[in-house]
């Protein structure tokens, strides 16, 4: 895999290509650049499979940069590096097409995961299937990677009877949480219809990445008519069969070319189900004739939603999110402004559980933002919210002794500014308490005093660079917010019963 990295500051400009080979010897660094005008520049006369790229870099920002490269048709996977969680930046970048969207620091297993998930996609993408059948013809036009030429439409109109240019009908049926459990059963039941239908042939292509299943319909000259066949008939028997477990889409490609673009636009009409309209088969006919209201964020369900994570109410969490729901379909509104309520929705509620529960090592931001912005009906976005919930605050600290929002804080405050120089007075001025109600309640929900947890947190992390890193111990002191390396060694002793050199020695 090619890989162009785009990053203003050198440090991580340079780790990063150091950490790539690292993680895969087979992976080669096309180039680097320290801006977007550079990067611009790089991307087009390298053609990477992959850019890493930030977004806040001088002269010209990340997202401008993409902006003018997704225009010029340079379709390269992209993963963007961000300090800021902002949410117009991750909003902007998710729509611009990249694969993921990670936080800086950069988390080693965050990227291995990012780089996987970009290099199986590739991998898709190159497939060829050595046989030339239907299944191949259409899988392949569907994803972009069929090359129709002169030679492809003789062999195609003398092997199955029609050209390359001709009318074809895309009908795809997602299934979702259900794919597993409905998927041969529904594969049965269209494969049926094709036997049976003499108006139009057919062919039943599975589609496991999406939980759906497409049929392409051919050799018809009533592209009109085999539509309403579908609504009218084949959908009625498929809910008959599959209850309410289906989302149903319609679209006509001009010709195998066309393949890709109608797939993507049913795929984009089926968002329609978010705005609550009857179910059926979503079609651009219907699509049309929708009459619309402008969409009313409902800010009052986010005030009540963060304090419902802020209390580790469950229960409550799961209200508010039925409650948004249910008030984003109360009239017809355009999908596009209901995903923005959705991301805004979001983006409130993680900010909140960061606040709240610390940053989470569990926890991908841009997995939950890119679920929520590839939703295609409810049951996916509240899937999506839901397991912030559980990642952010998980099950056993639910479970087990809870301590009061104030207390939590401050627990979150000494991981963070440890070695900062934190005190008790600080975080206290910052909660706009007394140092006193602080101290106090402190040590009532935790079982011990500020400064012993303090204490506690600065040797465990002293241990970690010990055992873990080559450091001199005047080094670990820094890193650990000790001034003195005397001074940290004489606190290592009583907490710990021995000397940190002795303790490397016995341990490492």
């Amino acid at each position: 895999m090619r890989i162009v990295i785009v990053e203003d500051e050198a440090p991580i400009r340079e780790g990063l290509g150091k950490i790539l080979k690292k993680i895969d010897p087979g992976y080669e660094l096309a180039g680097t650049a320290s801006d977007g005008i550079d990067g611009l520049r790089l991307v087009k006369r390298e053609l990477p499979d992959l850019l890493i790229m930030d977004i806040k870099m001088p002269d010209m920002d990340g997202l401008t940069m993409l902006g003018k490269l997704r225009k010029e048709k340079v379709d390269c996977k992209v993963i963007v590096l961000t300090a800021y969680s902002d949410f117009n930046f991750a909003k902007q970048a998710i729509e611009l097409g990249i694969e993921n969207y990670l936080l800086k620091p950069i988390k080693i297993p965050e990227l291995k995961h990012a780089l996987k998930q970009v290099e199986e996609s590739l991998a898709e993408q190159r497939h060829v299937d050595p046989v030339m059948n239907l299944d191949h013809i259409f899988r392949s036009g569907i994803l972009g990677q069929l090359e129709i030429d002169d030679q492809m439409d003789k062999f195609i109109s003398e092997k199955y009877g029609f050209h390359t240019a001709d009318p074809i009908f895309l009908f795809v049926i997602r299934l979702g949480t259900a794919y597993d459990s409905c998927q041969d059963l529904l594969i049965d039941l269209l494969k049926d219809i094709g036997n049976h239908c003499s108006n139009f042939s057919s062919v039943v292509l599975e589609n496991e990445s999406r939980h759906a299943v497409i049929v392409v319909v051919y050799h018809t000259a009533e592209g009109k008519q085999a539509e309403q066949y579908f609504a009218k008939s084949v959908v009625p028997m498929l809910i008959a069969n599959l209850g309410d477990k289906g989302l149903y889409g319609w679209a006509k490609s001009d010709g195998i070319a066309g393949l890709t673009d109608a797939f993507k636009q049913i795929w984009k009409d089926m968002e329609w189900n978010l705005s609550g309209i009857d179910k059926g088969m979503i079609c651009n006919e219907i699509i049309e004739g929708i009459l619309t209201y402008p969409y009313k964020y409902p800010m009052d369900i986010e005030t009540q939603v963060k304090n419902a994570l802020m209390r580790r109410d469950k229960k409550e969490f799961e209200r508010c999110l039925r409650e948004f729901s249910r008030l984003s379909r109360e009239e017809i509104y355009y999908p596009r402004e209901i995903k923005e309520g959705c991301i805004r929705f979001t983006w409130a509620i993680l900010n909140t559980a960061k606040e709240f529960a610390g940053t989470g090592e569990e926890l991908y931001v841009q997995k939950i933002l890119q679920a929520v912005l590839d939703a295609i009906c409810w049951d996916d976005i509240l899937e999506a919210l839901r397991q912030v919930f559980e990642q952010m605050i998980p099950q056993d600290s639910l479970e087990g002794q809870q301590v009061g929002y104030m207390v939590q804080r401050t627990q979150n405050m000494i991981q963070e500014y440890y070695n900062q120089g934190i005190s008790l007075e600080m975080i206290a001025r910052k909660l706009n308490v007394s140092e006193e109600y602080l101290s106090s309640q402190f040590k009532k929900e935790t079982g011990s005093s500020f400064t012993e947890t303090l204490r506690r947190y600065k040797i465990d992390k002293v241990k970690k660079l010990l055992l873990e890193s080559g450091l001199k111990l005047n080094q670990i002191a820094v890193m650990a917010g000790y001034s003195d390396p005397k001074y940290m060694s004489k606190v290592f002793k009583e907490e710990v019963g021995m000397l940190p050199a002795e303790y490397r020695k016995t341990y490492k």
